[in-house]
């Protein structure tokens, strides 16, 4: 698996948190730096969501596959 800093999940995530936090810091229109506050976060949510469901898979094949290592090694009766 890439390290995260080097996938475009992160890169693209990066994108919408940074210009979130440009429309949350202009001042003069409060709908403006709302909407800029809920899409860093979400951004920054996402990110994190779908980087934890990605390694959580990723641990899950590699269990099956040390399983099924396992079941291969067994001596038959």
């Amino acid at each position: 698996m890439k390290p995260g800093i080097k996938s475009t999940e992160f890169i693209i995530s990066m994108v919408g948190m940074v210009g979130g936090v440009v429309l949350a810091s202009i001042e003069g229109n409060q709908w403006t730096q709302m909407i800029g506050a809920i899409l860093a976060a979400v951004c920054g949510g996402s990110y994190t969501m779908g980087r934890s469901l990605v390694k959580s898979k990723e641990a899950l094949g590699a269990a099956h596959i040390e399983g099924l290592r396992q079941v291969a090694k067994k001596p038959k009766d």
